[in-house]
């Protein structure tokens, strides 16, 4: 977030909140200056602008004055965040980026914070946007414990709106995102109709809601087709945070190795994840995917363009970020909006799956219903 962008923020809630009414005088830029611990030029930069919108008003040689109170949630006027602790995330990134463009769509302004991976940064993030005054929140949560922490709590409590774009539990839990169960189905029963039948799955840690979510349509997938879950076919990262995913799965393609008896497929928890554990079969002389097939989760960039380009289950980004400007405002306007809205899955078909792919084409798309109907007896046993 510019500096300048910040002081304006905070100048302007300042006014909003009654804590300089109009016709307040400010204090001297120098002083300003060295209050918010900035350059002069931030300082006239983020006043100009203020002047600019009416909200305050210059005299030469007397100073700047507020002129008007802004209304807080007035149409063009609305300012959102957007919380993201890894602003590199390549999955995160691609719903900031949507959210951003229907933002601008709109006529809103979104500003962005990073808190560099680390959790505490991530929370005093949150408690900055709220002392700027911003309209609402859209938050990306790197945290794997799923559960809204004390500063998510008090905007909710608070009832400032707020919509979570990372999964988070709970039923009164504002939360735009895609149906993670379905997915893990939609994933298993791809590898089904290619004809595999010991099916592993990696998740990011046993016990987690979200490697629960995953690993819970895995398993109706197997279940139904009339196989069994092999606990010797369930890995977890050993490794913790989104930055180690890949490190991860590269791991774990050592430990699958080690097996007496190895898998021939592996659904694996994200696409950085699976990746991993594609590179690590690969680097040690194994056949992806004619000996193991890899199916990912997300349908990050480097998903296409991997060794083997990668079959993924897609999560619609732009839907999500689009989604989440959306809900926030209409909260703004007084509607009533879907507390927790699930998006279905896409299944995105590469080689790494081992389906025969046309010369020209690498990136096929098949939804559930398609993917269901290439497998027969998981047909058969699903209406048994």
């Amino acid at each position: 977030m510019p500096l300048y962008q910040q002081v304006a923020l905070d100048i302007r809630r300042k006014i909003i909140s009654g804590e300089m009414p109009v016709g307040t005088q400010l204090q001297p830029h120098r002083e300003l200056a060295v209050s918010y611990g900035v350059s002069m030029i931030t300082i006239n930069k983020a006043l100009s602008g203020l002047v600019s919108e009416g909200i305050l008003y210059s005299r030469v040689g007397r100073g700047t004055f507020v002129a008007n109170r802004p209304a807080d949630n007035d149409g063009n006027a609305a300012m959102l965040g957007f919380v993201l602790r890894d602003l590199s995330s390549p999955f995160f990134s691609l719903v900031a980026h949507a959210a951003q463009q229907r933002a601008d769509e709109l006529g809103y302004g979104l500003l962005f914070s990073s808190s560099s991976n680390r959790l505490d940064r991530e929370e005093e993030q949150i408690r900055r946007f709220r002392d700027l005054g911003v309209s609402g929140l859209i938050i990306a949560s790197m945290s794997r414990t799923y559960r809204i922490s004390e500063p998510i709590r008090a905007l909710h409590d608070a009832g400032t709106p707020y919509v979570m774009v990372s999964y988070t539990d709970g039923a009164d839990v504002p939360f735009v995102g895609m149906d993670l169960d379905s997915a893990g189905y939609l994933a298993a029963q791809h590898l089904l109709a290619m004809g595999r039948q010991r099916i592993g799955y990696v998740g990011d840690k046993f016990g987690s809601i979200m490697c629960e979510l995953r690993g819970r349509g895995y398993r109706r997938a197997l279940e139904q087709a009339g196989l069994g879950v092999d606990p010797a076919l369930q890995f977890e990262y050993p490794f913790e945070g989104e930055w180690n995913d890949y490190r991860s799965g590269y791991t774990v393609a050592e430990r699958i190795l080690n097996l007496p008896v190895q898998p021939d497929a592996m659904f694996v928890f994200n696409d950085l994840g699976a990746l991993g554990v594609l590179d690590g079969l690969l680097d040690r002389g194994v056949r992806v995917p004619e000996d193991i097939a890899i199916v990912g989760l997300d349908d990050i960039e480097l998903a296409g363009r991997a060794r083997i380009p990668l079959t993924t289950v897609r999560q619609p980004v732009e839907r999500i970020g689009a989604m989440a400007v959306d809900n926030i405002l209409a909260r703004l306007r007084g509607e009533q909006t879907p507390v927790r809205q699930l998006l279905p899955p896409e299944l995105i078909v590469r080689r790494s799956s081992g389906a025969a792919m046309p010369d020209a084409e690498d990136n096929s798309r098949f939804n559930p219903q398609q993917t269901q109907n290439l497998n027969p007896a998981a047909n058969v046993a699903a209406s048994a």
